[in-house]
């Protein structure tokens, strides 16, 4: 029988980074995933390529669009997985 994982982080802190896995894991548009974050697609757009910085107000919008979507601890510590990864990876400098 499988348990809860009790190391499951609960407020985990967000970066620009997490969008467009967020995004893809819904396989969501800008368009679309602007509905949820409640933020222009351009503004996002810009978010995700790190070209204008991740307030704290973007940050609340985000773990906002994260509640009304429904994505799971288990989905988001994966997510931290890959980004862990692909910056050792050197992809994020």
């Amino acid at each position: 029988m499988y348990t809860v994982n009790t190391r499951l982080p609960y407020n985990m802190e967000y970066d620009h980074r997490y969008i467009k896995f967020i995004r893809h894991a819904r396989n969501l548009t800008l368009e679309a995933f602007s509905h949820y974050i409640k933020v222009d697609p351009a503004t996002i757009c810009r978010l995700e390529k790190g070209q204008l910085d991740f307030t704290p107000y973007y940050e609340a919008k985000l773990k906002d669009a994260i509640d009304r979507l429904r994505i799971s601890n288990v989905e988001l510590v994966s997510i931290r997985t890959i980004i862990e990864q692909k910056e050792k990876r050197g992809y994020y400098k």
